[in-house]
């Protein structure tokens, strides 16, 4: 009875204990890693990842930005001024948008473009604020 109830303590803790460790392991991985997945997308994506001094004069800053506003329909309007390689609308860890975007473009010209033409004109009801990017 004792040694039953010993076994079947020791059994349930072990199972509890290897059931927490591998969902907390789970949890960790999935929520920790998705939450700062999405952090460093919306952070990190915005400017600093995979932009560096060979990108300077071609990323642009656009910001006052409507929270609704999607990358692609950032892209569809910044690609009339050049051919745009990537476009970041920063988001806070829970994946909603911070209101300002980065739009990296392949020449510095494509972007002087941009900004010459789109600085101050409405975008969905606001006015963007577009120029070059300060972190590259």
């Amino acid at each position: 009875s004792e040694k039953g109830k010993g076994k079947g303590k020791g059994g349930k803790g072990g199972k509890g204990k290897g059931g927490y460790g591998k969902g907390f392991g789970d949890g960790k991985g999935k929520g920790g890693y998705g939450k700062s997945g999405s952090k460093g997308k919306g952070k990190y994506g915005a400017a600093p990842l995979k932009v560096g001094p060979r990108d300077k004069g071609r990323l642009v800053y656009v910001g006052n930005l409507p929270f609704r506003a999607a990358w692609q329909d950032l892209k569809d309007m910044f690609k009339e001024y050049g051919e745009v390689i990537r476009v970041d609308v920063a988001q806070d860890p829970d994946g909603r948008s911070k209101g300002y975007a980065s739009v990296l473009f392949e020449k510095e010209e494509e972007a002087q473009a941009a900004i010459e033409n789109l600085n101050e004109t409405d975008f969905q009801g606001r006015d963007m604020m577009v120029r070059l990017d300060n972190f590259v």
